[in-house]
């Protein structure tokens, strides 16, 4: 068991720097580097399709500048935290405070908390915050935006003198348009998308994301994934976003761990794409399917086409500002 621990373990660990990948690390790496050099760091919005992978980017990044414990306390380089859904002023707080490893996140009032909140991203040396999910401040029931929230953070950020990225949907841009203020700290917008495979670079790209993959699992007897029939499966069954596409490979290697000679066939993939993806589109084909015919594939919308709000309906939402406990 020990094997088979060890190589789910390696499917579970597998990272490919494509061209994208790299780029975004680079660009968080300079608003990063501008926290020490210019009185108002850089801020990036890292915007893309659910399962694009800016989770994945963050965390890297995350990861390549740890926590370091000192003597004098832990250093925080980089806080990351999501923003909770429907968030207040409050509950973002409590947030905040959680990650950076207060034991009493959830006491006092809002004034209390943000004046702690302060005093911890000086001691833990904050340099750069990471916000992921950040079109909760989108309130897409009422279509509108949590502007108080906005603007405690926007508060916050300027007294710390933070770099910021914020990362979501595209409706997340949203935000900074009815902000001006945030809206001025921010560069352009980064954006990561599916793989289109009518476009013969991002075809190729795509297909030689497939070829690292499988260099990183060498245990594991499988077909060619960048073979372009296969590789035209695999895009049709992940909409070329990089997210999903990792959720059916490490499905099949979780299923293949148990066969003794690690073998991943077409049914496999067949398998993993009806455990993990089938639920969200039970209208489409499997792609991996025998009737599967790449030639008479319907076309696929990006999951996101199927679930947008109109930005014009936005309007700013003014909230009472919660100051008790």
């Amino acid at each position: 068991t020990s094997r088979m621990t060890e190589s789910m373990d390696r499917s579970e660990r597998i990272l490919v720097k494509y061209p994208l990948f790299k780029t975004a690390i680079a660009r968080i790496q300079a608003c990063f580097d501008s926290h020490d050099a210019t009185a108002e760091p850089d801020c990036c919005p890292l915007v893309g399709e659910s399962g694009s992978g800016k989770t994945t980017i963050i965390s890297y990044f995350a990861s390549i500048h740890p926590r370091v414990d000192h003597k004098s306390g832990v250093e925080v380089p980089v806080l990351v935290a999501k923003v909770p859904a429907r968030p207040t002023v409050k509950s973002f707080a409590e947030t905040l405070l959680y990650q950076l490893g207060d034991p009493l996140w959830s006491r006092g009032n809002t004034v209390s908390k943000s004046i702690r909140l302060r005093e911890l991203i000086k001691r833990c040396r904050v340099r750069l915050l990471a916000l992921d999910e950040f079109q909760h401040f989108v309130d897409v029931r009422r279509a509108s935006i949590v502007t108080d929230v906005a603007d405690w953070l926007k508060e916050q950020v300027e007294e710390a003198r933070l770099a910021i990225v914020v990362s979501g949907l595209q409706r997340s841009l949203e935000v900074l348009r009815q902000n001006e203020q945030l809206r001025c700290r921010f560069g352009s917008t980064l954006r990561v998308s599916a793989f289109r495979w009518d476009i013969k670079e991002d075809r190729t790209t795509y297909r030689a994301f497939l070829r690292a993959v499988q260099d990183q699992l060498p245990e594991y007897e499988m077909p060619n994934l960048a073979d372009l029939d296969l590789a035209f499966r695999m895009h049709y069954a992940s909409y070329g976003l990089i997210g999903y596409t990792m959720k059916i490979i490490r499905g099949a290697a979780r299923i293949a761990s148990a066969h003794p000679r690690r073998q991943i066939t077409i049914r496999t993939f067949s398998q993993s794409y009806a455990d993990h993806i089938w639920s969200e589109r039970l209208s489409d084909p499997n792609p991996f399917g025998e009737k599967f015919d790449c030639e008479k594939a319907p076309p696929i919308a990006l999951p996101s086409a199927t679930a947008c709000i109109p930005p014009s309906t936005l309007t700013p939402r003014a909230v009472r500002l919660e100051l008790h406990a």
